[in-house]
């Protein structure tokens, strides 16, 4: 019987590569640029240059005005007070509660960017898809390091790079020295953004398995519910600072009465903490992350990571280095197999 040749560590590295590279490079691409993502739209928006965040008054004038959608309250970085309605389109408005701007779907290069990176284009079944191809460039980037990893002494030459013209015959060193320097290089921040990125397409199951492993509960934390009725925003507002003093509101569901309040040592840019409101108006429930399993806490963690919402610029940098590694890395590994193939 004819034994069957299983393929080696090389060739699963050669096929992934070849597969993922051009979904890799969208991502790379679109990751990047919407880590800027605030400062593209205000370049691209001169409206949107407010010199300072739109109150919290304001606001709920605003969101008063809607029984649909959702909401971001204004922030340092984010000045203005964005609704997103129930067809998608995202309205901006400044600080005498003046429209500035509407964007519809698909509208511009910043919502396309969004659409690819979040799920293709392809709405929930693109979220299926990005957590499958996450999890192969997981296995892609560790069979690269594995087949990089020297097998005597480690030494700095192990990441040379000698540059020469990749369009001459010796141009071939020049791109598998820097595909094999980089993916070394950059290896930690690329896999940080493969984990947290298919982290993110399966949060659901994600959070409660961290809730199962770590289910214990740091804090026993009890609030008590005002009984007063609250029919307008800032109504509510007031009674979410009475409930949660130290908490800054996030965003707010204008459909449902709710509302999300970050801490000020929360990792999540807009709060994993719920009040809820019900038809009367009455405080009918407090989620305060802070009384929640620890696993599920550590799930929150995941998304900052992953936009790099902690640790300012270093952070910032370190992502965006993975990002142009990504970038890089499939460029010259298609180059240098297809030079090694027409070379043969």
């Amino acid at each position: 019987m004819k034994r069957i040749k299983l393929p080696s560590l090389t060739q699963w590295h050669r096929w992934l590569g070849l597969v993922l590279s051009g979904w890799v490079l969208l991502v790379a691409v679109t990751g990047s640029m919407l880590l800027f993502k605030n400062q593209w739209l205000m370049w691209q928006y001169p409206s949107l240059r407010l010199d300072n965040p739109v109150s919290q008054a304001t606001s709920a004038t605003i969101a008063d005005r809607y029984t649909a959608g959702y909401a971001y309250l204004p922030t340092d970085d984010r000045p203005w007070f964005e609704l997103v309605d129930g067809d998608g389109n995202h309205h901006y408005f400044g600080p005498q509660g003046e429209q500035l701007l509407t964007r519809a779907p698909y509208a511009d290069t910043v919502s396309w960017f969004v659409e690819l990176h979040h799920h293709l284009a392809l709405d929930e079944f693109g979220k299926d898809i990005l957590g499958v191809l996450s999890l192969l460039a997981l296995v892609l980037i560790t069979t690269g390091l594995v087949r990089w990893w020297p097998k005597r002494q480690w030494r700095w030459k192990n990441l040379a790079v000698r540059f020469y013209n990749p369009f001459s015959a010796k141009g071939m060193q020049t791109l598998w020295q820097l595909h094999r320097s980089t993916g070394a290089i950059v290896f930690i921040p690329v896999a940080l953004l493969m984990l947290t990125g298919s982290a993110l397409m399966y949060a659901g199951t994600v959070k409660n398995g961290l809730a199962a492993v770590l289910p214990m509960t740091p804090s026993q934390i009890h609030h008590s519910l005002p009984k007063r009725s609250a029919t307008h925003w800032q109504e509510r507002f007031a009674i979410a600072h009475t409930v949660l003093p130290d908490a800054d509101i996030r965003l707010i569901y204008l459909g449902s009465g709710r509302m999300r309040l970050k801490w000020p040592d929360e990792w999540h840019p807009n709060g994993r903490n719920y009040i809820a409101f019900d038809e009367t108006g009455t405080l009918s429930s407090i989620t305060d992350v802070r009384t929640r399993p620890l696993g599920e806490q550590v799930s929150h963690m995941i998304y900052p990571l992953h936009v790099a919402a902690i640790g300012g610029t270093t952070m910032t940098l370190i992502i965006l280095a993975g990002g142009l590694a990504l970038l890089l890395l499939p460029v010259t590994g298609v180059w240098f197999y297809l030079k090694r193939r027409n070379k043969r």
